[in-house]
């Protein structure tokens, strides 16, 4: 596999034009600028996704989703509650002043509340 191949959308995720569609030679639909949209445009469009997944200019899914672990392992371990309205609000007022998101500063909330026992 080359390096570009490897850039592509996986297997079970399929650009094409679909014979069912609206689009035909009968009506005419126009994008945003005016340009008729028929299958020979499609075509150009995907060609065109597909030079940018292969520049790397679009995200390509990999089948694993979120963020990158915390702990360097496959994954973090997630906990979640829920939060009155006022006090999320003002965890994502404190997170902004601290230029952080209100994930980090629950989590530091959170080890300083463990530590201090």
């Amino acid at each position: 596999m080359t390096e570009h191949e490897a850039n592509r959308p996986p297997e079970d995720i399929e650009l094409v034009v679909d014979d069912d569609s609206e689009i035909d030679d009968f009506e005419e639909v126009h994008d945003r600028k005016g340009n008729r949209i028929d299958a020979e445009y499609v075509a150009r469009a995907v060609e065109d996704v597909h030079r940018a997944i292969d520049a790397g200019q679009v995200p390509v899914p990999t089948g694993r989703a979120g963020r990158p672990s915390l702990t360097g392992g496959t994954h973090s371990p997630r906990v979640s509650f829920r939060l009155p309205d006022e006090l999320r609000e003002r965890a994502t007022s404190r997170a902004a002043q601290e230029g952080k998101t209100v994930s980090a500063l629950a989590r530091e909330a959170f080890e300083r509340f463990l530590r201090a026992g």
